[in-house]
């Protein structure tokens, strides 16, 4: 007989621990529903051409050196280091349109939005030059920014599946980049998932487990999930109704999470699709 489930990280220091133990992940992520992205070869700087021309080894650029200290902040779960180096090496970096460029922006989007500072996470992207725009990585990455941004609950999960996939890809531009990235999705989703709760929490009295499936990305075969994090944080189910009754949540724990909204703001984040969501067939 196993034991009550582990309740979800409740503080930004636990989502920090946590994101400890996911990166890099395991496995890969389920298959996504929408058509995966197609991992594109890397094209090579100018000054890099012109260099194996002239049969000199290629130098690494500036986004690449700085990468092992992003994958060792992302690995500890220390997102604002991580997102101040990043921030940094971007803006002093050299060869702008060069694609290992996308070795910080990618994990300093990531950060941001597992933070939950939407505002620098799309500043980040669209300072990119347009021929690092058209490539897959920042396809997805603007993706999920816009799904997250607008609180499409299930387009977040949906873009966040792909673009997991799309990282561990063979033939993705680096393995040990996509490792990162692919860990750094699943803190998101983690972190999401948590902000979530708290939100539903202070929002509803009462929630149907089909529209909670929906908040939280779970597909209803995966009912027992819901289930199972909703008891860790106390929720209660009647199973004849099939309805959740989350537990209040003081303003207290939400500030922990850096989430100071009113009831009346949470209320507003969880209802704006709920129209489009009890719409769906």
């Amino acid at each position: 007989m196993t034991g009550p489930p582990t309740p979800p990280p409740s503080s930004a220091v636990e989502i920090e621990d946590a994101a400890r133990t996911i990166l890099p992940p395991q496995v890969a992520a389920p298959t996504p529903a929408t058509e995966p992205l197609a991992a594109e070869p890397v094209e090579p700087a100018p000054d890099a051409e012109q260099a194996s021309s002239n049969g000199q080894a290629k130098q690494s650029t500036t986004y690449e050196l700085l990468f092992p200290s992003i994958s060792d902040l992302a690995r500890s779960g220390s997102l604002r280091e991580l997102i101040e180096v990043a921030e940094r090496g971007d803006l002093s970096g050299d060869y702008h349109t060069d694609p290992t460029r996308l070795y910080l922006v990618a994990p300093l989007v990531l950060a941001y939005l597992i933070v939950d500072e939407l505002p620098q996470a799309r500043h980040a992207l669209t300072r990119l030059p347009e021929n690092l725009t058209l490539f897959d990585l920042s396809k997805g990455l603007l993706q999920l920014l816009a799904a997250t941004s607008e609180r499409k609950y299930p387009a977040i999960y949906r873009h966040a599946e792909a673009l997991h996939q799309f990282v561990l890809q063979p033939a993705f531009l680096d393995a040990g980049l996509g490792q990162i990235l692919a860990g750094m999705i699943t803190a998101f989703i983690l972190a999401f998932r948590t902000k979530t709760f708290t939100l539903l929490s202070r929002a509803y009295t009462s929630i149907p487990l089909s529209l909670a499936q929906s908040y939280l990305g779970y597909p209803p075969e995966q009912s027992q999930e819901v289930l199972n994090a909703a008891s860790a944080s106390n929720w209660k189910f009647d199973p004849n109704t099939q309805i959740l009754a989350p537990t209040p949540q003081p303003a207290s724990s939400a500030r922990g999470f850096g989430y100071a909204q009113s009831t009346l703001q949470a209320f507003a984040l969880v209802t704006d699709s709920v129209s489009s969501l009890e719409a769906r067939p």
